[in-house]
């Protein structure tokens, strides 16, 4: 084999593996490439945070605290066919209290994690359009009967961690 033709099957023998160093798998915010879906994921995520406020202490939110907050919402999509996979939701809550005798701060807090399964072969695309639509925060998700909101009240009754 002449040495044109070993660097051409080199180059594509190596060509691939970025990708798959990559992994199978990426975040939202990188698909279809490295943060390509930063704007939209991360105004998904406020979007997210906002609803979750607004509805918050109306609904799910009652228990041992009272100031609940989205820390992160993230998805993950299987990027050589571009669908997401599975999303989950990150909350903290906190309660503080004054001791009169001491003046001491009491901090109660706890965190959940939340995961969010999602039919297979769900594509961006559709996603993203599901949930930018009016009320989507709340409508049911592709392929599925319920929206994002409907995982959260069984996550939040576990005592957080």
């Amino acid at each position: 084999m002449n040495w044109n033709r070993w660097c051409c099957c080199a180059v594509l023998l190596l060509a691939p593996l970025p990708a798959l160093a990559r992994g199978a798998h990426v975040d939202l915010i990188n698909y279809p490439a490295d943060e390509a879906g930063w704007e939209r994921a991360f105004a998904l995520e406020d979007a997210v945070a906002r609803e979750f406020a607004a509805v918050c202490a109306d609904t799910f939110c009652e228990g041992d605290y009272s100031n609940y907050r989205v820390m992160e919402f993230r998805c993950a999509v299987l990027a050589h066919r571009g669908t997401v996979q599975r999303c989950v939701w990150v909350l903290a809550a906190s309660e503080l209290a004054v001791q009169p005798d001491t003046g001491q701060v009491q901090v109660d807090n706890g965190h959940w994690t939340c995961p969010v399964e999602m039919q297979p072969g769900v594509p961006v695309e559709a996603f993203f359009a599901s949930l930018e639509a009016p009320d989507g925060l709340m409508a049911p998700l592709p392929g599925l009967d319920h929206g994002l909101f409907e995982v959260l009240p069984d996550c939040l009754q576990r005592r957080g961690a």
